[in-house]
């Protein structure tokens, strides 16, 4: 999945910010739900930011995310995210303490689902030349995050609209997250159950000109 999403990258800064939505592209698709390891990598530097596993329900729009113990450049607990994008809240879980904390989130727009008001640019095939069978059709989409003025840019495959890479960018940061081992079900839903430590947590004040959004909390883990 990764050597699609570098393939991806190289297409992505060909099209650049300008538009080449085909006039009669396909629409707008959601993911299924989706169980799988997303990797952030910061493309300054090739920092990789955090990566572990996720699960994510599509229909109720809820993510669980928690860092994998081989992100060996960790120093301070590992991240551990449920994130209820109806809600608009999430919160950072620490099981070993047992604490939590319940932020607001300020934007639905995350890299596990095409945002709404992504816009199509081409249809094509990544992979070899000369085998078929490890070609994959894929569709590629722009668009912009108002609320963080970010730029995006996702790769989803065609008929399941799965998500394989998405590419962020702002005046201060460019992130790649690759969608990898995906298993379009949801194997664990209880991952969606607030630990009882959390229940009773009070809603944290955000700093003010602080954007709490799926983007920018990968790029401070």
């Amino acid at each position: 999945m990764q050597d699609f999403a570098f393939a991806a990258l190289s297409i992505w800064l060909c099209l650049g910010a300008t538009a080449l939505a085909e006039s009669h592209g396909p629409q707008h698709c959601t993911s299924p739900n989706m169980t799988g390891v997303l990797t952030v990598m910061a493309l300054t530097g090739g920092e990789i930011k955090a990566t572990g596993h996720y699960s994510y329900d599509s229909t109720d729009k809820k993510l669980r995310f928690t860092e994998s113990e081989m992100h060996l450049n960790k120093t301070e607990h590992l991240e551990d995210y449920l994130m209820l994008f109806e809600e608009g809240v999430f919160y950072d879980i620490d099981m070993k303490n047992q604490s939590c904390k319940k932020m607001s989130l300020h934007s639905h727009a995350h890299a596990l689902e095409l945002p709404a008001g992504a816009a199509h640019q081409v249809e094509l095939f990544l992979g070899s030349d000369t085998v078929q069978e490890e070609n994959i059709k894929v569709n590629i989409w722009m668009g912009s995050v108002a609320e963080t003025k970010g730029q995006y840019s996702v790769l989803t495959t065609v008929g399941e609209c799965l998500p394989l890479s998405t590419f962020y960018s702002t005046d201060s940061i460019t992130l790649l997250f690759s969608n990898s081992e995906v298993v379009t079900e949801v194997k664990a839903p209880e991952m969606f159950t607030l630990p009882s430590f959390c229940e009773a947590v009070e809603l944290e004040e955000t700093p003010k000109g602080q954007k709490n959004d799926f983007f920018n909390i990968f790029n401070t883990v």
